[in-house]
């Protein structure tokens, strides 16, 4: 169904596209990344073409287009998927109450001594003398660890003490922060075993510079609308879970971005709990679908097995028939030689029976094999083999 009141931002999800590519923002949104793709036409938002995220991961940096202004933009309107959220994990019951506790907590005073930490000091560094890319903001390449914040220079100083009081406040309730610039979100939390990636950002607006006055028309189409950062920061969570937790944290007139930090770690822990039970519905429902595929494996097996010793049956039936005809024949040539009155030709057609008799064995599966000199045959070919190349010494 679809929301009346999540209705697409235009802004917003034009900052995504050219931030994550577009199959892992669909898996976010609970949409494909055709419909995405759509989605993003209708309402005018350039896309990054073939090879773009290829070219990222090389180390490239590539200028986006600027968000075009919208002309006769139809109203979207996000399709809500749902699904009900998996239980929390028993022993995981015990960490509601540090949610609460975190939610009702302050956010520490940023010290000197905060501030030098070795994350927030690097990032620093790696920033400070790092130009402006797009929307003006500061970027560090990737030659470098440093956390990930994307704000201009003038908010610099205040994303870093966002960070650092970030910092302590995870190293206070246990958890790790890691920073891998192997990809383009870097930072992540690893709250209760759990990878979350997220970021500190600034967001940007249109700017569209005012034309001089009896500036002579132009046939010139170039679009000089232009992205600017606004000042105004934000907390948001890369990492896809489903369920409905709170992924974006947004400075408010009523509420700086500094005082949701701890509903912001507050929330980390409900994405990690989040993150746990899914995985567990998951692992059941993979353990469940294994069962059955191992009960339908079992029973294809006893078909195969079955179906084997039917081929066997068959295959001894026609050589217990083959042995019958064989002694059938042999009888009447036994019957023929004794009636011969040449005593050297009787012995050799007596030979023949026996020989013949044998090989009626061999064949019949109710009988004892006989060895017969066919049976040498592979041994024979080796020490030919053997012969022929000169080592043989048997």
């Amino acid at each position: 169904m679809y929301d009346p009141n999540l209705k697409w931002d235009r802004q917003e999800l034009y900052e995504k596209v050219w931030r994550v590519p577009l199959r892992k923002l669909a898996a976010e949104y609970g949409v494909s990344d055709v419909a995405l793709g759509k989605i993003c036409r209708k309402l005018q938002i350039p896309l990054p073409g073939a090879g773009h995220w290829t070219k990222i991961d090389c180390g490239h940096s590539i200028p986006r287009p600027p968000l075009p202004e919208g002309k006769n933009l139809p109203d979207l309107f996000r399709k809500v998927r749902e699904q009900e959220a998996a239980p929390l994990l028993s022993e995981d019951s015990s960490e509601l109450e540090r949610i609460e506790r975190l939610e009702k907590s302050i956010m520490p005073f940023v010290t000197k001594a905060m501030l030098n930490h070795p994350l927030i000091e690097k990032t620093r560094l790696v920033l400070r003398d790092a130009r402006p890319k797009n929307r003006g903001v500061l970027w560090g390449g990737r030659e470098v660890d440093w956390l990930d914040i994307r704000v201009s220079k003038e908010c610099l100083t205040r994303a870093l003490r966002i960070m650092a009081a970030i910092v302590v406040m995870l190293e206070k309730e246990g958890f790790q922060l890691l920073v891998e610039k192997k990809q383009l979100e870097s930072t992540s939390a690893v709250v209760l075993g759990e990878r979350i990636e997220f970021g500190v950002i600034e967001k940007s607006r249109q700017v569209k510079p005012v034309v001089a006055p009896n500036t002579k028309d132009s046939t010139y189409t170039y679009n000089p609308t232009k992205l600017v950062p606004t000042g105004v920061l934000s907390i948001e969570i890369w990492s896809y879970y489903s369920g409905g937790a709170k992924k974006v944290w947004r400075d408010k007139d009523a509420a700086p971005l500094e005082s949701q930090l701890p509903k912001f770690i507050a929330g980390l822990v409900r994405i990690a709990l989040r993150k746990r039970a899914d995985r567990k519905v998951r692992e059941e429902r993979e353990l469940a679908e294994q069962k059955k595929v191992d009960e339908v494996t079992a029973i294809l097996r006893v078909i195969e097995a079955e179906e084997m010793r039917t081929r066997t049956l068959k295959k001894e039936a026609v050589s217990w028939q083959r042995a019958k005809r064989i002694r059938e024949y042999v009888a009447a040539v036994r019957v023929n030689a004794e009636m011969k009155a040449d005593a050297i030709q009787r012995t050799k057609d007596l030979e023949w029976v026996a020989w013949a008799e044998a090989q009626a064995d061999r064949i019949d599966p109710l009988k004892e094999s006989p060895h017969s000199i066919v049976d040498d045959k592979a041994q024979v070919l080796e020490r030919l083999k053997s012969l022929r190349w000169g080592w043989y010494s048997g």
